[in-house]
Parts: structure tokens; sequence; C-alpha cells
């Protein structure tokens, strides 16, 4: 087999991993390790590894809403409408429980519809505090993740000091392979869409992280050194929440456009979880936290995220930016007209996008979008 085969098998091997509906993750993982799921990335995904247990990130998916509507208001987003009704339905049953954290009013709202349901033996409730820039922020938030340590521990095993240290080198590893993922997506544009880079993105939270590690390795050494030229897509920036289904990326680059970093909470804005490790591992957990901007359900400040957001766009080279957000998601709705101010005042143009279902109303978007790359060609 050449390396050229090798490399385009990985890429479809992660394709398929990222495919998998919920209920075939459970038979792909390590029979010792069982699945606890979580929604947001202010629960760590260290204390769930050094638990025993498969941290598996609970995202949006394209499901058709039949029973969520009964428990929901019509003003919920699609992600949260999703995760409840694959809960409804019997497809995360798989789950040796779920981390819930206090980011959005749906969110919560969710967390108390899950435990009325109680089809999981185990649910918990990390409590993060809205005002990040408190003095008293910080001494809370090490409290709240002293116990959900000491509830992983009651449920799943012993999580020592070494072996939280080991998580979070794998962790870091793992931010670091994807980051280079992201400078070869720039440095060869052609090598990979855009679709291929979710769908890489999505299955690392479907597997085993040792073993998306070592792919993703093997992914990066066999990536073919002399780039395939250079693309004529126009070099965007995509900045939003729960939205890394491969589908947006796709109608992105049918519309000529190409993702050349990304701030989604699922994807790029991760990268800034890189955790120290001259630290205690509890305490470098906490600190990571107040040291980057992450969601705008917490305050850090007046202009955390516009000069986060901005420094990142000025490295990633891009064009312009799309703002991809679900409807009815207020904190970011809430945000936006700042950021577009912001940005379009440094000469950056932007698009907002809203979406529900990824299935749903692709070709109104794609023209919407074809104009905008149109503009900045």
């Amino acid at each position: 087999m050449t390396a050229e085969t090798a490399f385009s098998k990985i890429i479809q091997e992660l394709g398929e991993i990222a495919s998998w509906n919920y209920p075939e993750i459970a038979s792909h993982l390590p029979p010792e390790r069982r699945a606890l799921a979580y929604f947001c990335p202010f629960v760590p995904e260290e204390l769930i590894q050094a638990a025993g247990a498969v941290p598996i990130r609970l995202m949006d998916t394209p499901v058709k809403i039949s029973h969520a509507q009964a428990h929901l208001p019509a003003y919920c987003c699609h992600f949260v409408k999703s995760a409840l009704e694959n809960y409804l339905r019997g497809d995360l049953d798989f789950l040796r429980g779920v981390i819930f954290s206090q980011s959005c009013d749906s969110m919560k709202g969710l967390a108390d519809i899950w435990s009325l349901k109680g089809r999981l033996s185990f649910q918990s409730n990390l409590m993060v505090p809205a005002r990040l820039d408190s003095p008293l922020a910080r001494d809370y938030f090490k409290i709240e993740l002293e116990e959900l340590k000491k509830t992983l521990e009651d449920r799943l095993g012993k999580i020592t000091r070494e072996n939280l240290q080991e998580s979070v080198r794998l962790f870091n590893l793992l931010r670091e392979q994807i980051r280079k993922l992201y400078g070869r997506m720039r440095s060869d544009p052609l090598r990979m869409s855009g679709e291929d880079l979710a769908r890489i993105i999505q299955a690392g939270y479907r597997m085993d992280r040792d073993r998306y590690l070592e792919i993703l390795s093997r992914l990066l050494e066999l990536w073919p050194e002399q780039p395939l030229g250079k693309s004529p897509a126009v070099p965007l920036f995509l900045s939003g929440n729960v939205a890394h289904s491969a589908g947006w990326f796709s109608l992105i680059d049918e519309a000529g456009g190409r993702i050349v970093q990304d701030d989604l909470c699922t994807g790029g804005r991760l990268l800034r979880l890189q955790t120290r490790e001259d630290l205690d591992p509890l305490e470098a957990l906490v600190e990571r936290y107040f040291s980057a901007y992450i969601c705008p359900t917490k305050y850090q400040g007046p202009f955390a995220h516009q000069e986060t957001l901005f420094q990142e766009i000025k490295e990633s080279g891009a064009k312009g930016v799309i703002f991809l957000f679900f409807k009815y998601c207020e904190p970011y709705y809430f945000d936006y007209p700042d950021l577009k101010k912001y940005l379009e005042a440094q000469g950056l143009p932007t698009l907002l996008l809203e979406i529900e279902d990824p299935s749903q109303a692709r070709e109104q978007l794609k023209i919407r979008l074809q104009a905008f790359v149109e503009m900045l060609s």
C-alpha cells in the first residue's frame, strides 16, 4: 500500500467513525471503559478520561424531531432538540451517565428534563460561574471541579494525581495534533476538503482518545510534503457554536469558500484549552478556563471575545468571517452585534447564517454563501 493510499484510507476511516449513530459507538469502545457523555467544554474531558471512562461529546445530529417537541418550547435550538430526541428514543442508553454544565437557559432546562425522565442512572451538574472576571469565581469553580472529581470517583474509579497528569498530557497532545492539522489545511488546501476536516474533528468526540491520537498522528505523518498547489477558493474563518456538521463545511466548499480556521465550540476554540503541565493537574484545569475566552455564556470582560477572535482571524489569513449560529441561541446573538461592528471596523467582511437541522435549507444558505464569496473574490 502506498503512502498516498494509506493517507486516503485514514481519512475514510475517520469519516466512517464520524458517521456512526450513537448506538454504534458503544460497540467500538474498549471493553474496560464505559462511555460518559458531556455537552460543553467547561466539563474537562481529562477528568472523565482519568476516571476510566471514554468522554463522548453530544453534538447536533440530523434526527427527525418527533418526541422532544412535547417537552420543549418552540424557541429551543436544534442542538437541544436533537439531544433530547436521541435521549427519549433510547439511542443514548449505552451511556454510563451524563455531565451537564450551566450554560444557556435551554441547556439548564434540558438537564431538568433528563433528570425527570431518568433513563440514565448517573447525571451530574457542574455549576460554572457566569462572571469569570469575579475575584471569587476561580475558587468557586475549583470547588466545583473537586466535587465533580469525587462524584466520578464514586461512580467510576479512583482519579490519582498520576493518571490525571497522564490524561492532561494525552489531551494536550491531541490539541497539538489538531492544531497541526489546521496548519496543514492552510498550507496544502487542495489535499483535503473542508467536509473531511469536519468529519475528522467529529470523529474524535466519538471514540477512545488514545486510538484517536494514534490515527491522527499517523495521518499527519503520511501527509505528503509537496503541496498540491494553490487553491482558488476564498479563505474564510468560521465562528459559531456546536455546529460542527460536515454538511456546513461542505456547503462552504461548494460555494467557493475554504475554511482555514474556525472558532466553533466543537472545533478550533478548544485549542485554547491547552493545559499547563507544570502545575497540580486540577489547578491547571481550573486555570485554563480563566486564561482564555471560551463562551459567550460566561463574562470575561467587554472585549475578550473581540480581541481573541480578531487575533486568530489575522493569523489564519482569512478574507472574511462567517458566523454560523443556531436559531434561538440567545447568548451568541447577544454577542454578535459587537463582534460584527468590531471586525468590520478592522476591514473584515462578515456574514451571519442562521441554521437549524443540518439536513435542511441547504440551497437557500448556498446562495447567500456564493454571494458572499463572490464579493470577496
